[in-house]
């Protein structure tokens, strides 16, 4: 499978109802077009550096992905929509790495995604330890119903460093995200310590995009 998510970065005089227009055209080609599944919405206002609306799709594998980008609802309907609002778009391209999968059949939920770079320096086995706690997060914070860590085949037109890394959640709302996992002890007495500048060896390069918006179904389940 491949994976593709792209965060529009709408211009400052967009059209409201040309961003609807363009949220509902994505969500509409899953219609159109061969995909696994795609969705389209604007971005919760916690995010950051991840522009004003997502892009998540889900493909069989590259041929079909390309195919999906050539097609002509693509070209004739979505793009020209992107175009008229779009200031900027970033898309992140990857291979899915392993999910965790707590509750696969989740519907209307919030879907985090956290973009980020780890220093190229950075010793394998820390690397490993790192992608470890990150996967292990789930086990411990009950409010991340699906995850999944991915490494980056290619970023395209990045406003920040050379994304290395993937890093997803599914929440059944916001709350989850916002109460529960930010507080949790496992997330700011261990994850945060590979990402915080004033701990001993962070390796997380602190530009990051966090990513977070509304989901028909879960995409992590898909395939």
């Amino acid at each position: 499978m491949i994976r593709i998510t792209s965060f529009v970065h709408l211009r400052p005089d967009a059209d409201p109802q040309c961003v609807d227009r363009l949220v509902a055209s994505v969500r509409a080609a899953e219609r159109e077009v061969d995909v696994l599944a795609v969705d389209a919405a604007r971005t919760t206002p916690n995010s950051h550096r991840a522009g004003e609306v997502m892009v998540l799709g889900a493909f069989v594998d590259a041929d079909a992905a390309a195919r999906a980008r050539a097609h002509p609802y693509v070209e004739s309907v979505v793009r020209p929509l992107v175009e008229a609002c779009a200031a900027h778009v970033e898309t992140v391209r990857y291979v899915p790495g392993p999910a965790t999968l707590g509750q696969p059949d989740l519907t209307g939920g919030i879907h985090r995604t956290l973009l980020l770079h780890v220093d190229g320096e950075t010793d394998p086995a820390r690397v490993e330890r790192f992608e470890l706690d990150l996967a292990a997060m789930p086990r411990y914070i009950d409010s991340i119903r699906n995850s999944a860590l991915s490494r980056v085949e290619t970023m395209t037109d990045s406003l920040g460093p050379e994304y290395t890394h993937v890093w997803e959640q599914e929440f059944v709302d916001l709350g989850g995200l916002t109460g529960p996992y930010m507080m949790h002890a496992y997330h700011w007495s261990l994850v945060d310590t590979w990402f915080d500048a004033q701990a001993a060896h962070p390796i997380v390069h602190p530009q990051l995009i966090h990513a977070a918006c509304g989901l028909r179904r879960s995409l992590l389940a898909c395939g």
